[in-house]
């Protein structure tokens, strides 16, 4: 059996149930973050948001961070999330929380977990002139405000976190896979793609151009494209990948 590296670049701290999943179907798990997350310096201005959150129509969540960070501003003030509420996520990680954390339906696209597709769901048809408060970090794409905007709906953003970016180590990561026959490496932002790219990856290109990408969409593959091998996919779970290091 060949020796199999997995490398995650998410900001998401591992633990070691995670690394054990790994090993127990024979692959090596290295954590190399390109991102590192980080609450805000004060928050003044997103708990004003907070204590409004029934004048809205409207909330719709990025990414997990964003649902952590808003329940645990809304536990600091012993607050409750308005039944009247439509809530809405881009994944089905983000879905899959906040059904966990609150006892309400939630929206999610079906086909490609994006900004684009969510535009498209039925829920914001007839939104004019309808509150809508968008729970993220600090910075990002643009594409759902101005898309929700020209729908006639009044955005919001409810910044809860930030984003510092990290330099990868390439000639740690050289030596850390050197004995490994594959190497997979997990990107999962576009962003941190964008941030990748920004490395000295001519210097490297003995040994990345060997190494599979697996990404979750396929702006992160576009931007790859220093990168032969790259996966596409929407399920980012353990056993999701496991399956996809199997089949290459």
């Amino acid at each position: 059996m060949k020796n199999v590296a997995f490398i995650s670049t998410r900001p998401v701290k591992t633990n070691l149930v995670d690394q054990t999943f790994y090993e127990k179907n024979n692959v090596t798990f290295l954590h190399h973050p390109l991102t590192e997350i980080v609450s805000l310096n004060e928050y003044a201005e997103f708990d004003l948001i907070l204590q409004d959150l029934s004048s809205y129509h409207h909330l719709i969540f990025i990414s997990t961070n964003a649902v952590s960070f808003f329940v645990a501003r809304m536990n600091f003030h012993h607050l409750t999330l308005p039944n009247s509420l439509i809530i809405s996520c881009i994944g089905p990680s983000t879905k899959k929380l906040l059904q966990e954390t609150f006892d309400s339906k939630v929206f999610c696209p079906r086909d490609s977990f994006d900004s684009e597709h969510l535009l498209k769901s039925d829920i914001f048809s007839g939104i004019k002139n309808h509150k809508i408060l968008i729970i993220r970090g600090k910075g990002g794409r643009e594409t759902l405000r101005k898309g929700l905007e020209k729908k006639g709906g009044l955005v919001t953003y409810g910044e809860c976190y930030s984003r510092n970016y990290l330099r990868l180590n390439l000639e740690k990561i050289k030596e850390s896979i050197d004995r490994f026959d594959n190497i997979f490496m997990l990107v999962t932002s576009y962003e941190s793609a964008k941030k990748l790219m920004q490395h000295k990856l001519t210097d490297h290109l003995s040994w990345l151009s060997s190494v599979h990408v697996i990404a979750n969409h396929i702006r992160i593959k576009n931007e790859l494209s220093i990168f032969a091998s790259i996966t596409i996919t929407d399920d980012l779970s353990h056993e999701s990948i496991v399956r996809i290091i199997n089949k290459n």
